[in-house]
């Protein structure tokens, strides 16, 4: 980038206003009102290296929750279970708060509003004789990703039931290992390996079209990117006793790579260190992540928790839907996590009974 470009983009987020489309804010841009200015910049730049060329559409301000505010639209469940509701061959419609695999038994989806399950078959020959494939819902629970055959990619928006495929990898295919939104909902992101050798891209469901073949060692190239891009959250590689960020480079000493930070894990809660996996951000400053303790008599299984990123004045944590199943692939739409209040008794989730 250079700085005649970079003086004009930090000119306009200090100067301009900008107007978001009506719809943005129920993607779930979560921006807070204290950074959504002096931050503009560097969304704009880190973004820029991250997935090349594209629209960029900043979101509007969300009113802090609190534990007597609902999240609009819906909530987590605050128990997820298998189960064996009768399949349909298309895909449900309306905004899901939970999708999994369940070892060959198609993908469930947990609908955000009434607690209620639904299967249904991925309709994939080839991938039936293979593997489960891998989801990813969307943070504001309105999109689904799943990978077919080993050629593409489907998406499918849950407000109409339509499915697109997309032969990632610009039609030369790739075994994808991992499916990462941003955080405004429009964004996919996947990382695999083609003939030994890294591969990934980013895939617009707006558009549609995919950035392709962008230099894996670039920062923000693996993980989940922050509201802001200014950290990634990154899964550890087996138990570690600090979840993994990695910080935005340096732009000044022109490095691509950015700087490994991490947060530490309350000793308290996991002496022993625990596996993070990040499934996205709830805030700004608040990463959610399955965490997997070492088992003992007391956790057989992760649980997912909500906690503060590194550097942050007022350190939180805390954890919820402690029981998650031992399923193939488990995704969460991390937008109806509510802001936390500091309140040990808040509730993060819904009891829709059976």
């Amino acid at each position: 980038m250079s700085t005649d470009l970079r003086e004009e983009l930090d000119a306009l987020a200090s100067t301009q206003t900008f107007t978001a489309d009506p719809s943005a804010w129920d993607r779930g841009r979560r921006a807070r009102r204290r950074s959504q200015v002096t931050r503009g910049a560097a969304v704009l730049a880190v973004l820029a290296v991250v997935v090349g060329v594209g629209a960029l559409a900043l979101q509007p301000d969300r009113e802090a929750r609190t534990a007597d505010t609902e999240v609009p639209g819906g909530a987590l469940p605050s128990e997820i279970n298998r189960t064996n509701v009768p399949f349909t061959s298309e895909v449900p419609r309306g905004r899901a708060s939970v999708a999994f695999v369940d070892n060959g038994a198609g993908i469930t989806l947990i609908g955000a509003e009434n607690g209620d399950y639904h299967q249904f078959a991925y309709d994939d020959p080839e991938r039936a004789l293979s593997v489960d494939p891998l989801v990813a819902l969307s943070p504001d629970g309105m999109r689904l990703a799943w990978t077919g055959a080993t050629d593409r990619i489907v998406l499918a928006d849950l407000a109409t039931g339509e499915t697109t495929a997309f032969a990632h990898n610009q039609g030369r295919g790739a075994e994808v290992t991992s499916l990462a939104w941003r955080t405004d909902s429009t964004t996919l992101m996947w990382n695999g390996d083609t003939d030994g050798e890294a591969a990934g891209g980013y895939i617009d469901v707006t558009g549609p079209s995919e950035y392709a073949g962008f230099d894996m060692t670039r920062y923000g190239t693996y993980g989940f990117p922050s509201p802001s891009a200014d950290l990634v959250a990154l899964a550890s590689q087996g138990e570690v006793s600090a979840a993994p960020f990695e910080s935005a480079p340096d732009r000044q000493r022109r490095i691509d790579r950015g700087q490994e930070v991490d947060r530490p894990l309350p000793t308290e809660l996991y002496p022993d260190g625990a596996v993070v996996t990040p499934v996205g951000w709830a805030d700004e400053d608040l990463v959610v992540a399955m965490i997997d303790p070492p088992p003992s008599d007391v956790v057989e299984r992760p649980r997912l928790a909500v906690f503060t990123s590194p550097g942050a004045s007022d350190p939180q944590w805390r954890e919820f839907l402690p029981d998650l199943p031992d399923v193939t692939s488990l995704s969460f739409a991390v937008d109806l996590v509510p802001d936390l209040t500091g309140d040990p008794d808040q509730e993060l989730t819904h009891d829709f009974g059976d």
